[in-house]
């Protein structure tokens, strides 16, 4: 090499860039295991307070990794509501499944609501504000339709009537839907009133217990036809 050259200067070689996609760092962790996550948490704590860095250092996930799945803190939380949902709902099928009569059937339905409430207790906060009233949720996957058909399916298999029922009046399944969904979810957030009114400890398997039976009857006495009225409109059991 002559003096007067001087050494051309040696290229760095340039790295791959990243194309935009799943962070490696997380990979081998799907979906169900973030909102698992997210449910775990919002069981102390208000969809409002919780945070997607929270939710990750739960998963042991990259932040980046939610993004990447859910889009915005909103996403998954939506995601988490319809996930509750269909657990609940496909749990309560299930059960429901294996018919007996009215108040058999009215109080599994009751049991299986308020063990989900006592399970998780933003479930309906969760589902009020992340379905029910999200417009972009409803028109995006049909949440709303879906979920209230579903739930009003399990109200209607404790109507349907088996051999060996009482005739029942003629009801719209829709107002006990609602009707059974209020008496549940009223009940678990009227804990401390349920101190001031009750010895018994608030959610004690006494005092729901006694709910429970006591809703059961009321509920049953609603729906069975009055001697009185059996000459009217009534739904009688199979035989």
């Amino acid at each position: 090499m002559k003096d007067n050259d001087t050494p051309t200067p040696r290229r760095r070689r340039k790295e791959p860039r990243r194309t935009a996609g799943r962070p490696a760092s997380s990979s081998g962790v799907g979906k169900e295991k973030i909102v698992e996550a997210a449910l775990a948490l919002l069981r102390h704590k208000a969809p409002e307070a919780l945070t997607v860095v929270e939710v990750a250092s739960a998963a042991k996930v990259d932040p980046a990794l939610i993004r990447y799945y859910f889009g915005t803190k909103k996403g998954l939380l939506r995601a988490a509501a319809v996930g509750l949902l269909d657990d609940i709902q496909e749990r309560s099928r299930l059960v429901l499944d294996e018919p007996g009569p009215l108040r058999h059937r009215i109080r599994t339905r009751l049991q299986m609501l308020i063990d989900s409430l006592q399970r998780n207790p933003q479930f309906m906060n969760l589902v009020l504000k992340e379905i029910y009233s999200d417009e972009e949720a409803q028109m995006e996957v049909g949440d709303l339709n879906t979920v209230a058909k579903r739930g009003l399916a399990l109200t209607q298999f404790v109507l349907n009537p088996i051999p060996g029922d009482k005739p029942a009046r003629e009801l719209d399944a829709r107002y006990l839907h609602v009707a059974i969904l209020g008496m549940c979810t009223f009940f678990m957030d009227a804990q401390p009133m349920l101190a001031v009114l009750f010895k018994e400890r608030p959610g004690s398997d006494a005092l729901v217990q006694g709910y429970i039976e006591f809703a059961t009857e009321l509920l049953a006495q609603g729906i069975e036809a009055s001697p009185s009225a059996s000459g009217g409109k009534s739904r009688a059991g199979r035989a």
